[in-house]
């Protein structure tokens, strides 16, 4: 997939701002817990850099910890994305435990839907950027049991606690995804 710019995730420059105790909803729960926040450079762009972000980390160590920006550059395609979060769940099974995951699910550019979620089986159409996270990707249903339709969903796995991680993975799954307009060839 070529895309205008060589995207690299070690670009992304995050930098500590504080945390603070917090409380907020999610899925329709309120959850209590530490609000880290982050300011973002993303060195792959010349400008329209600058960001802010929010790590929500629950006091449940089962919980969500939840990835978004608080602040985003001024482009038409970032306008919702400070509407918009990253998830990532503890891994629970074989050699992944102990680590977390987030599910590869892109922004949609065309805005019909929030996003897409990615099979296993179509690692391959990611762009390549995606390539260095090759090593990390899984099967959902090899690191946590699931009881739903997603266990042939392809995750990410980024070691426990590691917010740097997670904000990358955000710019590799919705900003840069938006700004190239990049969209998956249709399902049958």
């Amino acid at each position: 997939m070529a895309t205008r710019t060589r995207y690299r995730l070690d670009r992304v420059e995050v930098a500590p701002l504080g945390s603070r105790p917090a409380a907020w909803t999610f899925a329709g729960e309120a959850v209590r817990g530490t609000e880290h926040t982050y300011v973002v450079m993303d060195r792959n762009l010349a400008g329209k850099n600058s960001w802010e972000f929010l790590v929500r980390v629950p006091q449940d160590p089962k919980g969500r910890v939840e990835v978004r920006p608080r602040t985003a550059p001024a482009h038409k395609a970032w306008e919702e994305l400070t509407d918009r979060s990253l998830t990532f769940s503890p891994a629970t099974r074989g050699p992944a435990r102990g680590r977390w995951y987030a599910q590869v699910a892109l922004a949609d550019p065309s805005g019909e839907r929030s996003r897409t979620v990615v099979r296993h089986a179509e690692r391959d159409l990611l762009p390549h950027w995606f390539k260095e996270l090759g090593g990390r990707m899984r099967r959902k249903e090899t690191v946590k049991l699931t009881k739903g339709t997603d266990s042939e969903a392809l995750v990410v796995l980024v070691p426990a606690g590691d917010h740097t991680d997670m904000i990358r993975l955000f710019f590799a799954t919705k900003v840069w995804i938006l700004k190239e307009a990049i969209e998956l060839p249709a399902r049958e």
